[in-house]
């Protein structure tokens, strides 16, 4: 007996759907009511995530490629940590790529849309959990390595080896499938779900896998992040104590010494909070609504949130890594329109002033000489002049500092 023609479902989702006396309480059990698309119920509230989500696409597909371009072609950038960087780029790509799509068409087409294609669902909320879960690892590795260059230099080039950096990153991605495949076995599942409006992990099915998520997987790394933080922080604080302390008739020396450490450790600081506002309330709200009660809005809002980290690397190596901006500028050929619009006075002050650079070096005394020379490899009619062995040794822990300024 067909009980599907003796309903009165309609095409309209939003409508109740009624069933005949004759229909069990099983049969009417395995008939799913779905939800309108978010798009029909609250057509503003989808409207401005579409356009946050949207951002987030472009900026995190554009920028993380931009990262990757850098950190594999540009020698300026081969440094601490290249290989975590390019790891946590292609993770965070993942998520841009595969995942932000998903959650417009989510959005845009609804629950039912979804169920009748269950595999895409499948696929699309593995991916975007591995992803995520390799990025997470990913950056904890990339903090680690950050405090081994700035505070065990010493165990650096030991540890942290070409080949062996890159089996790190590889184990990063198999150990991320890992932790997501419970969801494959009945630990956990996936399923669209109606609060986040996407193909997502099932935070309600076991509730032990839900902490493993929430504490595990994003306290732990958060927790190690932020100790890592303080440790680099208080050398470098260190390290800067240790050169102000020749210079003691500056009263202000303190001050200086607490502006300069955190100068030095912006780039990771910046890196450490976007990661905390993030993923942290993501992690609060899974963990505490075990019986999925709390509003739509909210979860749509968390979910966003967690979703826009992807899209934060990049701006934040452009705002505040000198030596990255200045790299993509040049990639992206910038500089041509500036130079080729500059009148044959601008080509006759470089030359004048590579001749008084010259001249300025030939005009040095002696000592100064041996003391400092011309940094090969600088813009033409750029002076840059390379410390002696006395000042290296004697701005020892500007050096240290400097190595946290990322080249992220």
């Amino acid at each position: 007996m067909d009980y599907r023609n003796q309903t009165n479902v309609t095409d309209d989702d939003s409508l109740p759907v009624s069933f005949p006396a004759s229909c069990n309480e099983s049969i009417v059990g395995e008939i799913r009511h779905y939800l309108t698309p978010l798009v029909e119920s609250h057509f503003l509230l989808a409207l401005i995530y579409c356009i946050l989500v949207v951002a987030a696409l472009f900026v995190g597909s554009i920028g993380n490629i931009i990262i990757l371009a850098v950190s594999t072609t540009t020698r300026a950038m081969n440094r601490v940590g290249r290989d975590f960087v390019i790891n946590l780029a292609l993770a965070d790509l993942c998520v841009a790529l595969i995942s932000d799509p998903m959650c417009i068409l989510g959005v845009l087409k609804g629950e039912r849309w979804f169920q009748s294609r269950w595999l895409l669902c499948e696929v699309v909320a593995s991916m975007c959990l591995t992803a995520c879960f390799c990025a997470f690892l990913s950056l904890t590795l990339l903090t680690l390595n950050r405090y081994v260059f700035v505070c065990k230099n010493v165990w650096y080039d030991t540890i942290f080896k070409r080949p062996v950096c890159i089996l790190m990153c590889a184990c990063a991605w198999v150990l991320a499938f890992l932790f997501e495949f419970p969801n494959f076995v009945g630990w956990g599942d996936h399923y669209f779900d109606q609060k986040s409006q996407q193909c997502i992990w099932d935070r309600t099915a076991s509730f032990s896998y839900t902490l493993v998520v929430a504490a595990g997987l994003i306290g732990s790394p958060l927790l190690l992040m932020g100790v890592c933080f303080v440790l680099i922080f208080y050398k470098i604080y260190q390290s800067k104590m240790d050169v102000y302390s020749l210079n003691v008739d500056d009263p202000l020396r303190m001050q200086k010494v607490w502006v300069e450490s955190l100068r030095s450790s912006k780039t990771l600081l910046v890196i450490f909070i976007a990661f905390v506002v993030c993923w942290t309330p993501y992690a609060i709200v899974t963990a505490l609504d075990v019986e999925n009660a709390f509003p739509m809005e909210l979860h749509l809002f968390i979910t966003l949130l967690a979703h826009l980290h992807s899209s934060l690397n990049f701006t934040i190596y452009m705002s505040f890594n000198k030596t990255f901006r200045r790299t993509v500028m040049t990639m992206l050929c910038c500089r041509v329109s500036s130079r080729s619009s500059r009148s044959s006075m601008g080509t006759s002050e470089t030359s004048d002033s590579v001749k008084s650079g010259s001249k300025f070096s030939h005009d040095l005394p002696l000592d100064q000489k041996n003391a400092y020379t011309i940094k090969s490899g600088e813009p033409v009619g750029t002076l840059a002049l390379r410390p002696s062995k006395v000042d290296k040794l004697a701005g020892m822990g500007m050096a240290m500092s400097s190595g946290m300024d990322m080249r992220f």
